[in-house]
């Protein structure tokens, strides 16, 4: 089931256009197998941006944790709004990356944690053990984690610029006398 979001009449001043669509999952026999197959995000069929009216976000995606975006745009999209929504694009890629690559490294290291006590002869690790884990394996990924947070941002304030401009454009657009 697909659902829009329209904006709030009295916010109608500069976001009369904003609405978002949510893709919700659906749930079938198949489970976490079948939305794997399906391209990880459970969406056995992405809509096509031309086509739809908003934008989709579908449920997490199985690696990343993320939500993905199908953003929607039209003909009439200026250069300017064009290049927000390729940035936008851009950054949610390079996030998806981040975040892939990140998860993999951590149930990885997780995995290797429980075995070696399992090994050791523990059958089940404690709270505390596994608290000692996720400490360590922070401290070990401080310097990723800042240089991923002063990345996020810069790019969210790039996003902030081109939306501020696309805004003004739309404002003035408005403004203008029609003939």
């Amino acid at each position: 089931m697909n659902k829009c979001i329209k904006s709030q009449p009295h916010r109608r001043l500069l976001f009369t256009q904003l609405s978002r669509c949510y893709a919700a999952a659906q749930s079938s026999p198949a489970g976490p197998e079948k939305a794997a197959a399906i391209g990880g995000s459970g969406l056995a069929n992405k809509p096509d941006p031309q086509d739809i009216k908003c934008d989709y976000i579908g449920p997490p995606d199985t690696q990343s944790n993320l939500r993905p975006y199908v953003r929607h745009y039209d003909d009439s999209e200026t250069p300017l709004a064009r290049s927000l929504r390729l940035k936008r694009t851009e950054v949610e890629a390079w996030n998806v990356d981040f975040w892939t690559r990140h998860n993999k490294r951590f149930y990885e290291e997780k995995d290797d944690f429980v075995r070696l006590h399992k090994e050791i002869g523990t059958d089940e690790v404690s709270a505390d053990q596994m608290s000692e884990f996720y400490k360590s394996f922070l401290d070990k990924n401080w310097r990723i984690h800042l240089m991923y947070n002063i990345s996020w941002y810069l790019k969210n304030f790039d996003i902030l610029t081109l939306a501020a401009g696309v805004q003004l454009q739309r404002l003035v657009a408005r403004a203008k006398p029609r003939s």
